[in-house]
């Protein structure tokens, strides 16, 4: 062989590879199934156990609160799932409390994203010596794997823990500084649901844990080296944190601090590292077409055709469909905001109504009320990826109380926000702020819009 022929082979190769990943990793997560309409049953008549009882918590520093209550209470196990966990305080608050309670003798299990673990963990002293206490097993959800390209984009979102067989905290929370607790300025506005009452919600989670804890994607968690000073930097934090939040190291009333519900429900993907059928979405829009006046609380709004045609279908008889997200100007993921640039025109031709929420903080919460009894809270985005490529929850909760404190703050966000009616001016709300862009943010806006065109169902 020649060597300019060999020159070839040896250049060939890695743009073949370049190929593969980018065919793997854009075109096949393109391939969305539909749900079957067997598979499809989001609400069924038995509701739930009555005896659960829950508490909205908005507030980021309550969020963290909450669970440093619910770990430090805690007799036999824990389970911790989440998909971003970053090694700043506040990840290093719930790892403190974590190791604090695998210590005095509670099981710890925890599974974390595949993607946030070599990102963020791998290297993190603090989590290997988590990882490697007495008491704890540690699993990843679909570790990268570059000889797997076409895996990369099957990521876990859920955000859940739970403490025994008495209480667990859902929503949309990541851990870390972003999502928890009153570290930095910059934060996200998030939504959290606690349920207390070891009924038929907290049993549907559990089962659905074991699923992902036994899957053969989800893999036991392996440090590159071995910790060091982990394990005494998280003692002395748990020290500092019983100072810092003394309410959340007092005996908590849970029964006063929840209210009644009439029945929990969890929905949920399928748990498996593939294209899924978009059961969690298909649930959510049958729940929505049984109601007559419906808002949906996302942080962006990106459709596929199908999902265009569902979202449609909802407000062709005259029912109302209001759809609270974050304007261009303000939102944290400029990827999604770019899409939403290019897609308003169709956004709107669903027939919606949508508000464009413009106030300090970006918003994160994933939240859809029905009626008046209905609240759904949840991991879940309005958007492709949510709907068939990660795993996802979340949370139906018959609770008129909770439905009226929900859609109250929905009515602040609203009146923060630029309405836009399908038909008809746009109108400012009372609260709402005009926030100009910046010409480089314009620029940069301009240039993700034909950007994120070929890739959107991976946003």
């Amino acid at each position: 062989m020649t060597k300019p022929s060999l020159n070839k082979i040896l250049l060939a190769v890695p743009m073949l590879f370049v190929v593969l990943v980018v065919i793997s990793c854009i075109v096949v997560p393109r391939i969305h199934k539909k749900a079957s309409s067997s598979a499809v049953n989001p609400y069924p008549e038995d509701k739930g156990e009555q005896n659960e009882r829950v508490l909205c918590v908005d507030d980021n520093r309550e969020a963290l609160v909450w669970r440093l209550r619910a770990i430090e209470e805690a007799k036999e196990e824990l389970i911790f799932s989440t998909y971003s966990f970053v090694d700043d305080e506040s990840g290093r608050d719930i790892m403190a409390a974590l190791l604090n309670a695998a210590e005095r003798g509670v099981r710890v299990r925890m599974v974390v994203d595949g993607i946030t673990t070599l990102s963020n963990l791998k290297l993190s002293e603090n989590f290997k010596a988590l990882s490697g206490a007495d008491n704890v097993e540690v699993r990843v959800y679909n570790p990268v794997n570059l000889l797997k390209p076409w895996k990369l984009n099957y990521r876990m979102h859920d955000k859940y823990l739970i403490a025994d067989d008495s209480v667990y905290i859902l929503g949309g929370r990541n851990t870390k500084n972003l999502s928890l607790g009153d570290y930095q300025e910059k934060k996200d506005i998030d939504r959290d649901i606690v349920v207390y009452g070891g009924g038929s919600s907290l049993s549907q989670l559990k089962e659905y844990f074991s699923r992902v804890w036994e899957l053969d994607s989800t893999k036991a968690f392996h440090s590159l080296r071995r910790a060091k000073g982990g394990a005494e930097s998280l003692r002395d934090r748990y020290e500092s944190l019983r100072k810092l939040y003394p309410e959340a190291y007092t005996a908590t009333d849970w029964e006063s601090s929840t209210i009644p519900t009439n029945g929990v429900r969890l929905l949920t993907n399928s748990p498996k590292a593939q294209n899924k059928e978009p059961l969690l979405w298909s649930g959510v829009i049958e729940l929505m077409s049984m109601g007559e006046d419906r808002i949906v609380q996302t942080p962006y709004l990106i459709c596929n055709g199908q999902m265009y045609e569902d979202l449609a279908k909802l407000t062709g008889n005259g029912k109302k469909t209001e759809i609270i997200l974050n304007s261009a100007s303000t939102g944290a993921n400029v990827f999604g905001c770019s899409d939403y640039l290019n897609q308003k025109e169709n956004i709107l031709n669903t027939g919606a109504d949508i508000y464009e929420y413009s106030l300090k903080h970006s918003s994160h919460a994933k939240t859809v009320l029905i009626d008046n009894n209905l609240s759904l809270v949840g991991s879940f985005n309005f958007d492709i990826r949510s709907a068939y490529l990660n795993t996802e929850l979340m949370l139906v909760i018959d609770c008129p109380q909770l439905n009226e404190q929900l859609r109250s703050t929905a009515q602040a966000q609203k009146d923060a926000s630029l309405h836009l009616p399908p038909h008809g001016e746009p109108a400012e709300g009372p609260d709402y702020v005009r926030r100009e862009m910046s010409f480089s943010k314009r620029m940069l806006y301009e240039l993700l819009k034909i950007i994120v065109w070929p890739v959107r169902h991976l946003i």
